[in-house]
């Protein structure tokens, strides 16, 4: 454009000189050109080139590099780069495993937990309670082993954290604090006690229906889940929780995948590795969730 623009502005003074001050020999017309495409170089800058390559994608933004040729007054090739945010590229694979555990960090059985996925290379999700001195060695292991570490809540009791929605932001709020003072990892992916579609909320009418909008609207991601491993409940043992989660895995969906890591919860333990196994062998991928995850939710019930 600026080529053209150019050239356009040229033609038209160089028709203007030579016809006001009678140029007519070649020689003339010549020099008069190239005053006039002096001029321009100094006074119109143009580029000549700007591709824009991106060089490298840091969370939302990526740095652009842009090569550009300025006549100012001669060309100059110049790099120069550009940080502008992109929307996110959202993680909504099928057929892919999210292994997540409530709960913990226990003692006795989330550093067994944590053995087994370092053995087998997966990555999973913590949603986590409150901790103490001892446990947070565990919190960190589940950080420094490239797990996500998640908020379930500083408190897990129904009849307090659903009594306003004040009490339950600062339920999460708090322990996201104190993840971050413990690791340096701000956790922004959470879980609602008893899921999003509980219905021991109901003390306060509507109260899940607000939470759900106002979780988000603070900036964080909450995921309930699609296969359950029935460790907290019906399952009776390891084979009852490998056969609830293997019968309900699809090629066709994400499959995010309830169980715990509470103390005692060997059911879940001793049929992990058998389920790690199963998805390998049947094709399926796992990760952890992360922000650009798309959320798995249920439909609200409060």
């Amino acid at each position: 454009m600026a080529i053209f623009l150019e050239f356009i502005i040229s033609f038209i003074i160089i028709i203007l000189i030579t016809r006001l001050f009678k140029v007519k020999s070649r020689k003339k017309v010549v020099t008069v050109l190239v005053v006039v495409e002096l001029l321009l170089m100094i006074s119109i800058p143009k580029t000549l080139a700007e591709v824009p390559k991106v060089t490298a994608l840091v969370g939302n933004y990526e740095s652009v590099t842009v090569k550009v040729t300025e006549q100012i007054p001669a060309g100059v090739l110049k790099e120069k780069k550009e940080v502008k945010p992109v929307a996110p590229v959202k993680d909504n694979r099928q057929g892919v495993i999210y292994l997540t555990f409530d709960d913990g960090p226990s003692l006795s059985i989330t550093p067994k937990i944590l053995d087994i996925l370092k053995k087998k290379n997966v990555k999973a999700t913590f949603f986590i309670l409150n901790y103490d001195g001892k446990k947070e060695e565990i919190v960190k292991r589940e950080v420094n082993e490239g797990h996500t570490v998640a908020i379930h809540g500083y408190s897990h009791d129904y009849k307090e954290i659903y009594q306003s929605e004040e009490i339950y932001m600062q339920n999460i709020k708090k322990l996201q604090d104190k993840i971050k003072a413990s690791t340096g990892y701000n956790a922004t992916i959470t879980r609602f006690p008893g899921g999003s579609s509980n219905t021991v909320s109901k003390y306060n009418p509507g109260i899940m229906t607000r939470l759900t909008k106002k979780v988000v609207d603070s900036g964080y991601k909450y995921f309930d889940w699609n296969v359950t491993s029935g460790d907290a409940g019906e399952a009776r043992n390891s084979t009852d929780v490998y056969n609830n989660v293997v019968k309900n895995l699809s090629k066709s969906k994400s499959n995010v995948v309830l169980m715990h890591d509470f103390n005692g919860n060997t059911k879940t333990l001793n049929a992990l590795e058998s389920i790690i196994d199963y998805g390998i062998q049947n094709g399926y991928t796992f990760s952890k969730i992360t922000e650009s995850t798309k959320m798995v939710t249920h439909s609200v019930n409060n």
